[in-house]
Parts: C-alpha cells; structure tokens; sequence
C-alpha cells in the first residue's frame, strides 16, 4: 500500500468503497472529486473471451493466453492499471492522476463526463467535430507507439476542454504485435460511436468513414491497415453468421450489437478498399 499525503481523503474513500458493492465509486471530499475504482472480480464472459481469442490468432497467428482474456491474473490486481497510468502520464498523456493505491481500490482524480453522457446534449454539428477530433487524436496516440485497451467512447472523458483515456485494465495489448492492440482500439471506438445516442444508422454510414479518415490523416501506419485487412474475411465470415439476429430484440429493446458492427464493417470496407 502506497502512503499518501491526505490520510483524512483516504479514510473518506476507505468508507465510500466499504459502503457500496459496485466497482466504480464516486468520493467527494474538499470540494474535489475522485473515483475510486474496484479491482474485476468479475471475469469478462467465457464466450467474449474466446471469441477474441480466436479472432487475434486468425489475424495475428499469436494465440493469447485465456487467462489474460479472462482478467482473471494480472489485470485483477490494481497493480497492473497503476502501473499503466503512471507510464502514460509520464509520456504526456491525458489520464486519471493516480491519487492512492491500496490493495483492493485505485482512488484516481475525476476526469470529468464521459463523451458517451454528452452526446445527446450536443447539436450534431458539435458531435461530429468532437469525434473527428477524438479519431484524429486516437491516431495520434498511436503514432506515438501506445494503445488504450478500452478505446470506446464510454471510456473518454471531457475536463478543460479536452479529452482524457481512462479505463487500462486490459493488459492484452501487451502479448501482441502493436499493430493488431492499435486496429483493436480504432475498431471498439467505431464500434461504440455507431448507432450511440443521437446517431442513426444514415448518420453512422456518413460519419465512420470520415472518422477513419481523420485517424489515417494521423496515422497511417501501414502495418495497421494491413492487420485490418487480414482480419476482415474472418469479421464478414462472422457477420453473414450473426445475420438473423440483426434488428432483434433483447426484453423489448433493440439488439444493437450486430447493426452496428455491420456499420463499422463497411465503413472498414469503403476505406480498405
């Protein structure tokens, strides 16, 4: 356990966790706001895990370990985040300031609403700046050699007019070529903007090309694009296979899960080609 300057901060976030179940726990104190952020306890489904799995074999030949899929080692630990977000930010980038870490909780500083939250409140010129700007900047990100992980807009934040990362407990990306871990992130932000809050499927069909327009202006690595390319016969493959569920239903909501990565598949497609 790490010392830290503010015990009285440190015995509030203590009480806040110990209070609540849930992973993520908002502590106020001083006027501030902070996070604190639970250890998975709960692996990420089998089937999710295996089906990535198979997916970077076919596309990387690597196969990963399932364990790592699972979080059930490493990635448990807060460890493993603290670890990440201490490096990121030595490189300058916008994440969460490790505030305390102890053996069951990271207390991290608050970043601010998630771009997921705001984009309802947003006139659709002001999304459709926004996320261009977050697909160059995805771009930028990894022409300086990272990746996140966790790319999707749930896990962007706004604080000063800009945009920070959080969310980096996935340590997969540390097991492939970086190439494969940077196509991964492009496509789980496409697939999170597709079809979320304000945007249609017409919307979608304009806006996702133009958004890999705008990270390929950043970064046009071609290993990226050729990892891309190697993994779109097995994505259509699994896409002709999901077909009948497209446009279902789960307890009356609408299964959104195969529309839109059938957008993000022929956005690929258009600027692949």
């Amino acid at each position: 356990m790490t010392a830290c300057p503010e015990q009285s901060l440190v015995a509030v976030a203590d009480a806040a966790v110990a209070a609540t179940d849930r992973r993520i726990v908002l502590v106020e104190y001083g006027g501030e706001r902070y996070i604190a952020k639970r250890t998975a306890e709960r692996p990420r489904r089998r089937s999710q895990a295996l089906f990535v799995r198979w997916l970077v074999k076919r596309v990387t030949g690597q196969s990963l370990p399932l364990k790592t899929l699972l979080l059930s080692e490493a990635t448990t630990s807060v460890d493993y985040e603290a670890k990440r977000l201490r490096a990121l930010a030595l490189a300058d980038v916008r994440v969460p300031r490790v505030v305390h870490q102890s053996t069951g909780y990271l207390l991290l500083e608050h970043c601010g609403p998630t771009l997921v939250s705001l984009l309802d409140g947003w006139p659709c010129e002001t999304w459709r700046a926004e996320l261009r700007a977050v697909a160059r900047e995805l771009g930028a990100f990894h022409q300086a050699g990272q990746w996140h992980g966790a790319a999707q807009i749930k896990n962007l934040t706004r604080r000063d007019g800009q945009t920070w990362r959080i969310d980096f407990e996935e340590g997969f990306g540390e097991l492939v070529p970086l190439p494969a871990a940077q196509a991964l992130d492009l496509v789980l932000l496409l697939n999170s903007i597709s079809l979320a809050g304000p945007i249609d499927e017409a919307e979608a069909r304009r806006l996702l090309p133009d958004l890999l327009d705008a990270y390929f202006a950043a970064n046009p690595d071609p290993q990226l694009r050729q990892a891309l390319v190697r993994a779109m016969p097995w994505v259509n493959g699994l896409m002709r296979l999901a077909s009948p569920l497209k446009g279902g239903s789960v307890n009356g909501r609408p299964r959104k899960g195969v529309a839109r990565l059938d957008l993000v598949v022929a956005a690929l497609m258009a600027r692949l080609a």
